[in-house]
């Protein structure tokens, strides 16, 4: 559903503090903004001025398996894990929360694992969201994000539209210092589509009421939307990844900025500083030969024990999609250090196991029909 806005007293309150622990959401701040993370997924964007304005209403994951079969919030999220603020990751400010498509008996049956991340000084949080597949069969989906725009906490009379150079779509309203954009850092985007709301829930524009064929079609089909200005009931708007296979036992992540400016250029700047930010932090990957090896294979990381950090190095015989990711000794992903398309050579990428504890990981290697993993020690 669209939801509802809280009391500027509450909203306040949350606000004054950079985080507010809570069962059922938790709240975060960066430059200019505000943002709550709820236990279902969605992320809400506020303006933390005299009443806290709430400016973006909810951006919330979709999974498109079928033109009858769409995981999104308003029908399919159950909780599997509230949301929490921890010190892990690259950034102090962190916060992740954990759900699934469980609501309903539909499919795809997956978990989805979000987690946010800030930096004070930054006018955007860079979201993590990794699908991951435990069933016994695999699934392709296409994978997308679907915003509701709040501008100045009313619906209505926004601009939604997408910035083809700096790949960002993004909305405005005409007479208001406010932009707010969503940028696909961990790739290019497949596609951007925007609805008016009376168009995409005809039966009740007030809320949510879209069917599983309209989101699929939101979220699968190619192409680029002009831009639309808002009616009485405000928009939708999707930003998408495209389609991913992820086999069972495995997953698949893709990173994005929500950026936050009060003109035009301020918001694209952010998206600039976004990008750099999630490259530097987030990918570490080193082509250390560009040869082509006799075969593909994982090496044993070094040091090993090691603290607080360790190289890993793979080779790959051919170009091609490749996932490095760590475990924990009950089999749960810590971490995803490789997660792409790479060319043929030698690579090195850094894990840091600072935010771990001390313990036996296993790191494995996906590329193509090669699969295997190699266990080491992180010692405090």
């Amino acid at each position: 559903m669209k939801g509802l806005i809280g009391t500027a007293a509450v909203v306040l309150a949350l606000l004054s503090c950079e985080y507010a622990h809570a069962q059922s959401q938790v709240y975060g701040q960066g430059n200019g903004f505000g943002y709550r993370l709820n236990r279902y997924g969605p992320i809400r964007i506020y303006t933390p001025d005299t009443n806290g304005t709430v400016q973006l209403n909810r951006a919330s994951i979709l999974l498109a398996l079928s033109k009858t079969n769409v995981g999104d919030y308003t029908e399919d999220a159950q909780l599997v894990s509230p949301p929490t603020i921890t010190n892990a990751g690259p950034s102090p400010r962190a916060a992740t929360v954990m759900f699934d498509n469980s609501y309903n008996s539909q499919q795809p049956k997956v978990k989805v694992r979000l987690s946010t991340y800030t930096w004070p000084s930054d006018a955007f949080v860079i979201a993590r969201y990794t699908v991951i597949n435990d069933t016994s069969i695999s699934y392709s989906l296409y994978l997308g994000l679907a915003m509701s725009p709040e501008p100045g906490g009313a619906y209505g009379g926004e601009t939604v539209t997408y910035d083809a150079t700096k790949k960002v779509a993004y909305f405005f309203k005409a007479g208001t210092a406010m932009y707010i954009g969503v940028k696909l850092v961990s790739g290019s985007p497949y596609s951007f589509h925007v609805l008016d709301y009376a168009v995409y829930s005809p039966s009740d524009p007030s809320s949510d009421a879209a069917d599983d064929s309209t989101r699929y079609k939101m979220t699968a089909l190619p192409g680029f939307d002009t831009p639309l200005t808002a009616g009485v009931d405000g928009s939708i708007y999707n930003l998408n990844v495209g389609s991913v296979t992820i086999a069972h036992g495995d997953s698949s992540t893709f990173s994005v900025a929500y950026v936050y400016g009060t003109t035009l250029s301020a918001m694209q700047a952010a998206a600039d500083s976004a990008d750099a930010r999630y490259k530097k932090v987030f990918t570490s990957i080193q082509q250390t030969s560009q040869a082509v090896p006799q075969s593909t294979s994982l090496l044993q990381n070094y040091p090993n024990p090691f603290n607080p950090s360790t190289l890993i190095e793979f080779q790959l015989h051919h170009a091609g999609e490749v996932s490095l990711k760590v475990y924990d000794v009950l089999g749960r992903e810590v971490a995803v250090l490789a997660n792409g398309t790479l060319n043929a050579g030698t690579y090195r990428v850094p894990f840091d196991g600072r935010q771990f504890a001390s313990g036996i990981y296993y790191y494995r290697l996906v590329a193509g029909s090669f699969i295997e993993s190699k266990r080491m020690l992180l010692v405090k």
